[in-house]
């Protein structure tokens, strides 16, 4: 039986859906293997669908990861699919790929750097890869990182090749002609001021170090405009020190006090900040040993201050650096809580090393 003979109804014929649904039944039941046939493939049908469907979706929904994603000129279709497949953002290349080829023309990806990650569905990719524009990213530098660790956070959003940050810190040429009037002894440590920047996938590593520095001298003319570079050599280092040294905001001209009274009366600083400097590594607790670490940088064996900072500090603990609290006190140990106790004589500071200790017990 064909199937058109009974979907040509008469002009007067009343139209029926209950009629067509039992005669289409009809026809496909009415051979053996007709009926297995169409269910079978709807079911592949089905499945196929269902399965483009998914790979299309984030690969991780609750993900909030973003990765720089570098698309060279040239780059085929299907090295781009492989890339971003490879990087876990999409789950299935070869669906991408189809997706793309629906409507190659206006979702051909194009060149450059891109912000993406596994919580976007593929049609949010392939959008974000076809605009060609590049994102900018918000990072904060935290107060008291150094320049390797400021690499280091920015290497990983992206915003910087790590080895190439830290050749051009280390390139005395090249910071000479950064710095101009900030330094004159060749220190770079400590001008890279901490604060939060908006930097583009496109931004060079020069671009990034320039801004810093230049934040860096915005904050020094604001707030500083008396100190001469000469000076600022000493409230550097005084104030990357009082950074690391220093949990309370109140307390930083105190201990930047302690350290300049220290200093007058020929004592070592005996910061144990400058030893973890020294070390390479922060630890949570210093032992004997490592107060015996050949190195500069070490105020426990060598007097004076250090040759340079140890941190990039922040406001705070410049101006404390600067203007420190005009006190009698020539120790501090710390509490549980951050803060510290002050000591005008060694055997008051050790009786508040064996009352602190009394009272965590």
């Amino acid at each position: 039986m064909r199937l058109t003979s009974w979907l040509h109804y008469p002009k007067n014929h009343l139209f029926r859906m209950d009629d067509v649904w039992a005669k289409l039944r009809q026809w496909i039941f009415s051979h053996p293997l007709r009926g297995g046939g169409i269910i079978i493939s709807l079911v592949i049908v089905s499945l196929v669908g269902i399965s483009y469907l998914w790979n299309l979706a984030p690969a991780d929904f609750q993900s909030r990861e973003r990765q720089v994603v570098e698309i060279p000129f040239g780059a085929s279709l299907r090295q781009i699919g492989q890339q971003l497949e490879t990087k876990g953002i999409i789950r299935n290349r070869f669906v991408y790929e189809m997706y793309v080829r629906l409507d190659f023309k206006t979702r051909m990806a194009r060149s450059g750097r891109y912000l993406l990650g596994p919580g976007m569905s593929v049609p949010q990719i392939v959008r974000e890869l076809a605009k060609g524009t590049t994102q900018d990213i918000r990072v904060t530098i935290p107060e008291g990182l150094t320049s390797k660790e400021i690499a280091d956070l920015l290497a990983k959003k992206g915003i910087v090749d790590r080895d190439r940050f830290l050749n051009l810190l280390a390139d005395a040429d090249y910071m000479a002609t950064v710095l101009k009037d900030l330094s004159t002894t060749g220190l770079t440590e400590g001008f890279l001021y901490p604060d939060t920047y908006r930097f583009s996938l496109e931004t060079t590593e020069e671009a990034v170090i320039e801004t810093m520095v230049a934040r860096f001298r915005q904050i020094f003319a604001e707030h500083l405009p008396d100190v001469s570079a000469d000076r600022l050599k000493d409230i550097l280092i005084m104030a990357s020190i009082v950074e690391e040294e220093a949990q309370k905001a109140e307390e930083r001209p105190l201990i930047a006090g302690v350290f300049y009274n220290r200093l007058k009366q020929g004592y070592p600083l005996q910061s144990c900040a400058t030893v973890q400097y020294a070390l390479g590594t922060h630890k949570k607790r210093l032992l004997y040993k490592d107060l015996q670490v050949d190195s500069p940088y070490n105020t426990y064996k060598h007097y004076g201050l250090p040759p340079g900072p140890i941190t990039n500090p922040g406001l705070s603990s410049l101006l404390a650096a600067a203007n420190p609290a005009q006190v009698q006190f020539l120790y501090f140990v710390a509490k549980p809580d951050g803060s510290h106790v002050f000591s005008k004589t060694y055997a008051e500071h050790l009786q508040a090393q064996r009352d602190i200790e009394r009272s965590s017990q």
